[in-house]
Formats: structure tokens, sequence, C-alpha cells
């Protein structure tokens, strides 16, 4: 079916609209999957004879009879099969046994997910009914009224066309203009134009310099009667700016399905292109600051074994990273002998937790014996559960500033040599504060990007062809972020995560929350294997490997009865049986814990087994495609490998192979999205200096139902709060603003209110932001850049039940 308008909204708010259109005139009648009626205007009233009170929860076809022809059955997925919507006339009896004869367009109405949730019909009468079921015979006094009626057809159709934001456009076979919307006139009409209708594109000067694409696509589209999805085209505006809109194009059929024309829509993508192009030149850009940095920077394991040897440390100290890489900093002739005690208490210090951070300076041995006196910055990384994960070190070479303060009352020339030093040490001393500073404010810009495009992705339908477009967005901007990190790293305010997962465990919390997602006609059969070793793994990664083989089983089982499989076990992989596998080629014989998903469905031809992992291919009907390619990806990061066994008419079965870790699995936190019926109320008071995240978090706030005000600093926000302290449900605060910081607003902000609720948010980690307010009742802390799924899932924990209007609740 075609894909549901981005501009349509969700099913819950189609609802609600459509119990506001009490008040038009036609009769609109909303039904569930199951045509079952749930809500009945006044007009319907007065058009069928029955009271809303007396069809709520009746069938469709129980008061709208005789049902038309062409939606028999399930009307829903009658409409479906007609290419996303249904228009006819139906000829209809009242309740009092009157008949009479109504044009019908059925309309899907979708939910936030994409997902088909029910129908709306609006019905407008074309004939006064006639007596007893009789045939009406139309007089002129009809006649007037259908043709009046069908003008204001036309015109509410064109205001809708009109207030669409993006160019709209109708062609005949030739190319020939028809119809061009306000926004299409607006960007390309030049006086010379006219109305363009009945032109080709090389007669308007305002499109004409990329005609020939335009027609070329125009001619394939009528010529084969293939819509034209989301392609890129350059569009060049009469006043000479130029950009790329995003269009589709779609052929027009007239009653006989005969191609006589075709109609368009298009959207400006240039912005969205200028930015991925802006945000890879900042990745190069801070590339290029880390990899020029005068600095070594050595990373050790929790044992002060040698992980990282990069920077200068080759340079400064002589031997290479693959003679030093995994070496405990005491097995090789690298720390001056005289200073090893002292080293050895700097290590323990930092092992232990005594130290998280430190500064020593020491002296250290080249590969050739040369004396270094050295400085080390030294950085403890947790990881969310307090472990330690890698100790960062960045060390700078001081030894001429150390000789040149040894001998500084031998000659003046010696001294300016120390005091040129000591400025390009506080130089350099000073490139970690640069470094946190640039991390913070691209986590800015990062933040505008991810919110905007997972708010895009939230609006659109997981089918859209638009999305591997956001997804690449998304990922240019996670990559940025990961390099973020790294500086943040640099300059000791980051973290990492590493943990070792219970598969068991994991797929128990991950399938009880799948139940209702799989076919109510598929039953669960587990058989996990007790006392597994642990893996090395992402939580969330795995969660949606288990996610995508489990509902793909689901589908593959369809409406017949049928199971799914999910086993667990230790299998031992010699070379032959690798083989066999994705990815494994380098990977060692040996044990591997192992996942099996297993369904009883249709199983798969070897055509189709060829091509299953490639992304977008796919043998259901549009929307689906990425799942599999999703979960190749996930199992090749985890280093594992990938078995697929199916044969048609007797199902499919996938086995996923892990390598095993050693040691005891961690506690994680599940990650899994909230429920999907929350919504938050209320108005959130948006504080922070930068345009980009703070409008784009009022966006998602609004995408969960909260209503918003924005304040650009800390004082502009407190003056909001002051005005109408009890008005708020929420205040989402930045830490680092212009004229008053956040922790100065909260405080003014809590002695307004002691109960405000403050939602802390900054480009430094939780454990940098958050120290001065401990204690202090901050509601929650979400780390720079976010996405709408980490927002909402903040949201919940804040507000566990939706929380009321204002501040009462707060």
């Amino acid at each position: 079916m075609n894909q549901p308008d981005p501009h349509q909204g969700s099913f819950d708010t189609l609802l609600r609209r459509a119990l506001v259109f009490n008040h038009i005139y036609e009769a609109l009648v909303v039904t569930a999957e199951d045509d079952t009626i749930l809500d009945w205007n006044a007009g319907a009233e007065r058009l069928f004879g029955w009271s809303r009170e007396e069809v709520l929860g009746q069938t469709l076809e129980a008061v709208h009879r005789p049902i038309a022809p062409a939606i028999a059955g399930r009307a829903l997925e009658a409409i479906i099969q007609h290419i996303g919507r249904w228009h006819g006339e139906v000829r209809f009896v009242r309740k009092d046994g009157e008949s009479g004869i109504c044009e019908v367009v059925g309309i899907p109405l979708f939910d936030a997910d994409g997902m088909v949730r029910g129908t709306l019909f609006v019905h407008a009468e074309l004939t006064p009914a006639g007596p007893n079921g009789s045939e009406p015979v139309p007089d002129e006094t009809t006649t007037l009224a259908m043709t009046q009626h069908l003008r204001d057809e036309r015109f509410l159709l064109r205001k809708l066309i009109d207030a669409v934001p993006d160019p709209i456009f109708c062609k005949d076979r030739e190319g020939r203009y028809l119809l061009r919307n306000a926004a299409d006139l607006r960007m390309f009409e030049t006086a010379e134009d006219g109305t363009a209708l009945g032109h080709k594109v090389f007669e308007l000067p305002g499109l004409r310099a990329n005609a020939e694409l335009y027609e070329a696509d125009d001619m394939a589209v009528v010529s084969t009667g293939k819509a034209i999805i989301n392609r890129e085209e350059p569009f060049e505006l009469p006043n000479g700016d130029r950009g790329w809109f995003l269009t589709s194009k779609f052929p027009l059929q007239d009653e006989d399905g005969a191609v006589i024309g075709l109609v368009g829509i298009a959207r400006d993508i240039t912005d969205v292109k200028r930015a991925t192009e802006e945000l890879r030149a900042a990745q190069l850009r801070l590339i290029d600051h880390v990899e020029n940095s005068p600095l070594a920077v050595v990373e050790w394991d929790p044992d002060f074994r040698v992980t990282r040897w990069a920077g200068q440390a080759e340079h400064m100290f002589g031997w290479r990273a693959d003679e030093v890489v995994g070496k405990h900093f005491g097995d090789w002739p690298f720390v001056y002998p005289e200073d090893a005690q002292r080293v050895g208490e700097v290590v323990q210090r930092l092992i232990s937790g005594t130290d998280y951070r430190n500064a020593s300076q020491n002296r250290n041995l080249t590969k050739l014996g040369r004396i270094l006196h050295c400085t080390w910055q030294n950085s403890v990384l947790h990881d969310e559960t307090g472990r330690i994960v890698s100790i960062l070190s960045l060390v700078q070479d001081v030894t001429d500033r150390v000789l040149a303060e040894q001998q500084s009352k031998k000659a003046a020339l010696e001294k300016q040599i120390l005091e040129r030093k000591l400025q390009e040490s506080q130089k350099l001393e000073s490139l970690g504060v640069l470094a946190g500073g640039i991390a913070h404010d691209f986590n800015n810009l990062l933040t505008g990007v991810l919110g905007n495009a997972s708010l895009a992705r939230m609006d659109l339908p997981p089918n859209s062809p638009v999305q591997p477009y956001l997804q690449q967005i998304e990922a240019a901007a996670a990559r940025a972020a990961d390099l973020c990190k790294q500086m943040l790293a640099y300059s000791g305010k980051g973290r990492f995560v590493v943990n070792r997962l219970d598969l068991n465990a994991l797929i128990e919390d991950t399938t009880r929350l799948l139940q209702v997602s799989i076919s109510k006609r598929a039953v669960m059969k587990f058989q996990l294997a007790p006392r597994l070793p642990v893996v090395l793994g992402d939580a969330t990664q795995l969660r949606q490997v288990i996610m995508n083989l489990v509902i793909n089983a689901s589908e593959a089982v369809g409406e017949k009865s049928g199971f799914i499989a999910v086993n667990t076990g230790l299998t031992r992989a010699d070379r032959a049986y690798l083989s066999g596998a994705y990815f494994a080629r380098d990977l060692p014989e040996g044990d591997y814990v192992s996942l099996e998903v297993s369904d009883n469905g249709g199983g798969m031809s070897p055509e189709v087994l060829e091509k299953i992992f490639d992304p977008f291919f796919t043998t259901k009907f549009t929307g689906r495609g990425l799942g599999l390619a999703a979960v190749l990806g996930i199992v090749r990061g985890h280093n594992g490998a990938l078995k697929v066994f199916s044969e048609q008419g007797w199902g499919t079965t996938f086995k996923i192979l892990l390598p095993c870790a050693e040691g005891v699995a961690e506690e994680v936190a599940a990650t899994m999205p909230g429920m999907a019926d929350w919504k938050g109320s209320g108005q959130v008071l948006v504080v922070d200096d930068e345009e980009t995240v703070r409008v784009t978090t009022a966006r998602m706030l609004e995408a969960s139902g909260f209503t918003t005000r924005l304040a650009d600093n800390g004082r502009t926000g407190v003056e909001e709060f002051t005005a109408n302290p009890d008005g708020f449900t929420l205040v989402v605060l930045d830490l680092t603003m212009p004229h008053m910081d956040g922790d100065e607003a909260f405080r003014l902000i809590r002695e307004l209110r002691p109960s405000a609720r403050v939602l802390l948010m900054s480009g430094f980690n939780e454990q940098e932001a958050i120290a001065r307010f401990t204690g202090k009742g901050l509601a929650g802390f979400i780390q720079k850049p976010f996405a709408y799924p980490a927002l909402r899932e903040k949201l919940q924990e804040i507000f566990p039940a939706a929380p009321a209007d204002g501040g009462a609740s707060a």
C-alpha cells in the first residue's frame, strides 16, 4: 500500500480530530481494524438515522447497508488493496427503511509507527432518500445541491493541496502542467511564467535549468506506470539560488487503470545536505587536532597494560606501538629505576580509586636509553557501574624545561629558553580544556542534528524510503558524537562502557516484552541451556538481534498456527563448521555461545536465501527489509558468526555464534522502549543559549505531549519561571550559559518553588556535570547529544505516570 503521509500524524491524534468533526455536516464514521465502529458524528446520525449510542461497538456492515460491493468483507483490508484509500458511491438504507445514495471516501489511519490502526469514512449525500427503499429521483433542487457540493469539494481539495508546504504538481502524459500548488508557484513562479498550466518545464524560466532531468523522470513514470520514490534532484530558483529536492512522482490513472499523467511532490532538503557536509568537515578538523597534538597519548587497561600508543608516543620514547601494546608498565625498561617505587604508588592510587585523576612528573627511558623528564596527566575512565575500563595518560616531555631550570643561574640565554618552555607548557596544558570546550559546543550542534533526525524518523513510518537517509544522518552524527567522546576523554571528561552479558537473561528480558508484537497464532517455545559462559557485547544491540529474529519468525508464521523456538547452547565449532557461516573466516576453532531462532513458516527458496541480508530486500509488503541486514551487522560487530538453515515448506532457523568470555555477567539496565501509550502533559520551560538545541528539544517535548516555553539564557529562564512559578511541570536546563549559568538558575528556581522538577542537560558526562547538584533535588540528567528516544525515556523516568497539566504535580 502507499506510504502514509508524514503530516498525517498518529492514530490517536487522528481519532481526536475525528471527534472534533462532530460539527462537520458530512457523515463521518471512524472504525477499528476489525470494522468495529469507534465514533459516529452528528452528520452520520442525520444521514443514517441511528444514534451514536446505538452503533458504537457494532461492525460497519450492521448499520451501513447494503455495504458497497467494492469493499465487501473487511473494509480496511479492501482499502489497503485500493492503494491506500477507497472512493465511490454507495446505496444505503436508513433506519426507517428509506434509501439514498452517498459518495464515500475511506482513508486508513496510521499510528506513530506507521501501522494501520483503523479507517475514517466520509459520506456526502448525493440524492435524498426514497420512501420505503424506493429508487430516489433527483429533482432540480437536488441537482443544484449536488453541483454545489462538488464545487465545495473541489474548493476544499484545492485548499488542502495549497496548504501543503512542499511543492505539489500534476502533469499530463506529454509533461504539460495540469496543476501546481501554492508552494510550487512560490518557489518557481515568475511574471514570465504566468500560471504555467499547459506548459512544459522547458518553457518555464524558473524550471528550465534542470528540465532534461525532470522530463526524463516524467516520461519514465508515464511510460512504465511505476512510481519514482524519493529521488534527490537539483533545482535552481528564478533568482539563481540552487538547492536539492527529495522528489517522488506517481502515475495518475483513469477509472480503467490507464496512465493519463503523473502527480509529484518535492521536499527541499538543501539545509540537510549542507548540514551533512558541514558535519563531515567538522569531523575532519577534530581528527586533525588530535593527530597533530604535541602530546603522547597512552591508554592502559585496568591491570596497567598498554592498549593504545598514539600521538607523539613513538616519536617521544622510540618504541613502536606493536612493541609495547599488551605490556605491563614494569615489564620493559620504560620507567627510570630510581623512580619506579614512586610511579608504582601513583599507579596503585589510580587502580584502587584513591585518585581518579592526578598529575605526576617522573623520569622515563627511551628505547635508546636516553632519560626524559615527563609530566603525566592521568585520568581513570569508568563504566556506568563504576568499574574501571581504562586509564588515559597524556604525556609531555619537559626534559628541556627541567634542564633549563637546573641551569637557570648560569646564563641569561638559558633563562629565556626556560621562559619559552614554560609558556609552551601552559599552552599545552590548556589543550585539555580546549578539547573539552570544543566537544561541549559540538555536542550542542549534534543535539540539533540527532534530535531533528529522530523527530523526522518518528513522524515518518518505518517503511518510508526517507528512513535510510535519516539513518545516515543519525549515523554520521553518532560518529561525530563518538569523536566528541574521544575529545572528552582527552580532556578527562569522558567514559566508556563494556559489559559481560548472560545471554539467557537477555533473551528472557527481551522476549517477555515481545509477546504483544508477535502473531497471536504463534506459540513461543524456549530451551535455554543453563550455566552458559558470558558473552562480551552491547546489550542494546543484542536485544535488537533477538527482537528482529523473533519478529521475522512471527511474520514467517503469518496467519496460520505455528511456533517460534528460541534455543541457546554451547557449540563446539571446527573449521569445517565455521566455513559455512557468515564472517567466520578468521574466527578460531573452539567453543561458542549459540542462539537459535526457528519457525515452521513457509521457508525460503535458494534464490531468496541469497538475498535476505541485502538492505531493503524483502518478500513482504513495503516497509520491511532492514531487520536481517541489521542483525548481520551487529553479529559482525561482536566478532561473531551467523548460519541460516531454510527449506521451502519446512521453516527457517537462524543460528548465531558469539565468542565466550571470562568472568561473571554484569547487571545491565534494560533499555527497551517504554509503553507506547505513555503521554506527557503540562508546560515545560526549556532554557538553553543554543537556538538549535532549544528549538529541537522543544519539538521533542511537544512530540511527547508537552507544551513548551523557551528561554535563551539562565536569567531569561528565571524571569519566565518567576512570572508563573506554578505553571511549569518541568524545567529543562542547560548547565553552561552566558549571563547566568545552570547552577545559579537552578538555585533561584528552587527558591521560587522548592518542589520544581529540573532536568539538567550538558555536553559533559553525568558524573562531571551534576557533582554540584548532589542532594539538591535534581530530577534527572541527560547528556548531549541526545535523540528523541533518549529524551522520552528520561521523561518516563521522571514521570512514571503521565504528568498532570501545570505545576501541581511537580
